[in-house]
């Protein structure tokens, strides 16, 4: 089973990405800057508010770790992977508790986002 970490390279992905291969899972991390592949970790490179790359990233994965995230578009960059992403199993967002609520457009955007993945269809945790 391989797992597609988004921001994979980022701050939360620098700590979940260890974790994951520590216990002995097959990643795929999608980047936007090109990277040669380390030990069970392989690089794709793309760009989820463009959409380029984000059905290579996708196919063949069984869980997508969205871990991706912007001060700006993240409501256009999960709509980018969750149109990409018929084929996977299972999708896991880091979400904000009651950004509905909040009258922030960061906020908007996260809600948004968190709104794309249910109405996806895909099986998912927020």
């Amino acid at each position: 089973m391989t797992i597609l970490v988004t921001g994979g390279t980022g701050t939360l992905g620098n700590h979940v990405v260890p974790l994951l291969r520590a216990a002995g899972r097959d990643l795929r991390v999608l980047s936007r800057t090109p990277r040669a592949g380390v030990d069970g970790i392989e690089f794709v490179t793309g760009d989820l508010l463009r959409g380029e790359g984000v059905e290579a990233a996708v196919a063949g994965v069984d869980t997508i770790l969205h871990l991706a995230g912007g001060p700006k578009g993240d409501d256009v960059a999960t709509r980018n992977l969750v149109d990409a992403a018929a084929g996977a199993r299972h999708i896991v967002y880091i979400g904000v508790i009651a950004a509905e609520n909040l009258p922030l457009g960061y906020f908007r955007a996260k809600a948004d986002s968190e709104r794309a993945i249910i109405d996806s269809g895909l099986p998912h945790t927020i």
